[in-house]
């Protein structure tokens, strides 16, 4: 891979130590607050989901007509000046309404950052290295994903969520910088500039009509769907998971072993195939490791669940963006990608509400979600089945 491969890898790695310590941090300290916190992590958290579902489809179109360079700068600069500016609140109620506001803004940045960051992937990397590209890429970001929880679990204990926040602003700033120092885009780029407020929505409805006619990437947004709605449900009951299983520092190992789950994921990727089928089995086996979290058994083991699951849903997710990136036309690409971030998360903030009004803090959900999981996937693999056969008579 060349030098401006290895620069958006590294952006990704520093990116997602940001996160890390945002998300371990921000949910951390809602979750300590006991009711109140429940119901504030659950606002928390369907703030950002409704904002990625409106703005999304916004952020596709964004990629495709301007420079996804520029994007990406823009985006991180906004949410690194934003989260050093909240790090200086020392007031509770005042520090609530800032996460909140602050989860807002950069679930907006996010959705116009998110599809450029995928899209401009194929402007800097030859299309028969994308494959060992995203595995690398997933490779690294778990790497980062073993250390990250115990570096957030030591900087929320002996330093402050204040410290947490400065050190996220940090990783936005050093994010910058990487991007500013990839090569400009051709002038055929820049063409794709001049249009009008109207042909936002003539795009978008362009980019879905693309997606009608790519059948296995549409049936597999669709699974992804069902499936993120109990995703949703787990992510949710995460936080808790200290109160749920008695250990202190469960949610930190938890993460962990997640992130060795999808390091090993990472590494075997390239040995299973890339059919519908097998992407569908690699769906069910992730319930299988969600159902396991909700099992009496010893808590290490019980944790041990988060790396089954990581570990399937890494290769799904390596296999389905290679599809993505290696199929879609380059101009559609942008818009294809926002479509799926939006279609991902439809149906959370349905499962965050109901998560955040039941009584769903308890060991036993994970069973619930876990068997979700399984029965949905299963059901897709009999629709694919019964799709594919019908294709194969009209033939």
């Amino acid at each position: 891979m060349n030098r401006h491969a290895v620069q958006l890898i590294s952006r990704g790695a520093i990116t997602k130590i940001g996160n890390m310590l945002y998300d371990y941090g921000n949910s951390v300290w809602l979750a300590s607050m006991g009711t109140i916190g429940k119901t504030v992590l659950g606002i928390y958290q369907i703030s950002e989901l409704v904002t990625g579902i409106l703005v999304n489809p916004f952020g596709g179109v964004i990629s495709d007509r301007f420079s996804r360079r520029k994007i990406l700068m823009t985006t991180d600069l906004v949410c690194g000046l934003l989260c050093l500016a909240i790090s200086f609140i020392r007031n509770d109620r005042w520090m609530i309404a800032a996460l909140i506001f602050a989860n807002i803004v950069q679930a907006i940045a996010f959705g116009f950052s998110r599809p450029a960051n995928k899209a401009i992937i194929t402007e800097v990397v030859e299309k028969e290295e994308i494959v060992t590209y995203n595995a690398h890429l997933e490779l690294v970001l778990q790497v980062v994903s073993v250390s990250s929880p115990v570096f957030s679990f030591l900087v929320l204990q002996f330093a402050s969520l204040h410290a947490t926040l400065l050190l996220d602003a940090l990783t936005f700033f050093i994010a910058f910088v990487l991007v500013a120092f990839l090569p400009k885009e051709d002038a055929k780029v820049q063409e794709k500039k001049q249009f009008r407020g109207k042909d936002i929505f003539s795009d978008i409805k362009e980019g879905l009509d693309y997606i009608w006619h790519q059948k296995d990437i549409f049936f597999l947004l669709l699974v992804a769907s069902g499936v993120n709605f109990f995703f949703a449900a787990f992510e949710f009951l995460l936080p808790f998971s200290n109160r749920l299983y008695g250990v202190k520092g469960a949610y930190a190992t938890i993460l962990t072993l997640g992130a060795i789950g999808s390091i090993i994921g990472a590494l075997i990727a390239n040995k299973f195939k890339s059919s519908m089928e097998m992407l569908l089995f690699l769906l069910i086996l992730t319930g299988v490791g969600v159902f396991m979290m909700g099992l009496p058994l010893p808590p290490l083991l019980s944790f041990s669940g988060n790396l089954v699951c990581e570990l399937f849903m890494t290769i799904f997710n390596i296999h389905f963006f290679t599809q993505v990136q290696t199929k879609v036309e380059g101009v559609y690409l942008g818009r294809v990608l926002s479509t799926i971030f939006t279609l991902a998360i439809l149906f959370m903030p349905i499962a965050k509400g109901l998560m955040t009004w039941l009584p769903s803090v308890r060991v036993e959900s994970f069973l619930l979600i876990g068997a979700g999981v399984i029965l949905f996937s299963l059901l897709a693999q009999i629709v694919a089945k019964q799709l594919q056969s019908k294709e194969c008579k009209s033939a």
